[in-house]
Parts: structure tokens; C-alpha cells; sequence
């Protein structure tokens, strides 16, 4: 697959402690994108938020909730990307829990498998 040059970045900020069906619901959400052969998704943690609640998401100890933020990013192609977000849809309906989901367009500059990934004979 190659998507260097124009593309999408795909983000979906969640709890870290919302599930669905007794998962993660960041898991849920980078397995169903691998599932589906999207380029790649990367999830980062976050260590304080504010969503439409308004309630502070932080680990300090005098802090309502512990529940830290998560951005799930996937990178791909704008037609991939409008696809999958049917995907994501259903998943934070599902799950019942709050989001927010972005889209924007990117520059890729490089995007190439490891050493390490490449079949022999492959580049």
C-alpha cells in the first residue's frame, strides 16, 4: 500500500476505560482498522482532559475521575477513511460512552514497512 503524498488523519479521542463487548474500546477500534487493511493507527495517552462533560480527566489523587484521555489516529486515504467511519460510529454508539472524532488532510512525506516486515526479495 502506498499513501505518500495527500491523505487523511483520522483521530477518535475516548476513555481509556470505555468497552465494548468486554474490550477496550481503543482496542476495539485499532483491531477493527487492521481488520479492515486500513495503512496504520497509532494510540497515544494523554495525562489530563475535558470533553463535552466538562468533568477534568487527570491521575492526580484529588481528581474526580482517573480516567485518562486516549487518541486513537489512523492515517489513510480520505474514500478508506469515510468508510470506516460508519465503523466507528457504531462502535461509540455501542458502547455508550462519549467521543469526539476528527478528520484533516495530511502530507505524507514517508510511509514504508520495515526490515524486519518485508517478505525476502521485497523492498
Amino acid at each position: 500500500m502506498n499513501i505518500e503524498g495527500k491523505a487523511w488523519s483520522l483521530k477518535i479521542y475516548v476513555g481509556e476505560s470505555d468497552k465494548i463487548n468486554n474490550r477496550l474500546l481503543f482496542e476495539e477500534i485499532v483491531f477493527e482498522a487492521r481488520n479492515k487493511g486500513l495503512a496504520g493507527a497509532t494510540v497515544t495517552k494523554g495525562i489530563m482532559s475535558y470533553g463535552a462533560s466538562h468533568s477534568i480527566h487527570t491521575m492526580k489523587i484529588f481528581a474526580l475521575s482517573g480516567d485518562l484521555p486516549i487518541v486513537i489516529e489512523i492515517i489513510d486515504r480520505k474514500e478508506v477513511l469515510d468508510t470506516f467511519l460508519e465503523t466507528i460510529t457504531s462502535l461509540l454508539e455501542k458502547s455508550k460512552k462519549g467521543g469526539l472524532v476528527t478528520m484533516q488532510a495530511i502530507d505524507v512525506i514517508k510511509y514504508q514497512r520495515g526490515v524486519k516486515y518485508q517478505k525476502e526479495g521485497s523492498f
